[in-house]
């Protein structure tokens, strides 16, 4: 089933003050397109990484044979093993970078 990311420009997660994790700038509609095409799926989301940026993204409406997917940065940290493995498998992250990002917290600040 093709996948689409969902954009729109109501960006709530970039308002001052908005509940949920504060998307990068320099993330834009095509961007999370492409990490949506190029992630992993693992425990029903599909997983991604772009630099210091470790990205969950979430099925919500199907529309034919078409789904509908929002996501957002989340802290290294809870990057489920299985996501983790499968980002390594598919050459989408290494070992050192996971062990960086961890050991200095990326993404805790959300």
């Amino acid at each position: 089933m093709p996948r689409r990311y969902d954009t729109s420009t109501y960006k709530k997660h970039k308002r001052p003050g908005a509940w949920g994790s504060p998307c990068p700038d320099e993330i834009d509609g095509t961007d999370a397109q492409l990490l949506l095409s190029t992630g992993v799926e693992a425990e029903d989301a599909i997983w991604n990484v772009e630099g210091r940026s470790c990205f969950r993204a979430f099925c919500h409406a199907h529309e034919g044979d078409v789904s509908f997917w929002h996501g957002h940065p989340i802290p290294w940290s809870r990057l489920p093993l299985e996501a983790k493995n499968r980002l390594v498998a598919a050459g989408r992250l290494d070992e050192a970078t996971f062990r960086r990002a961890m050991r200095k917290g990326w993404g805790d600040e959300r």
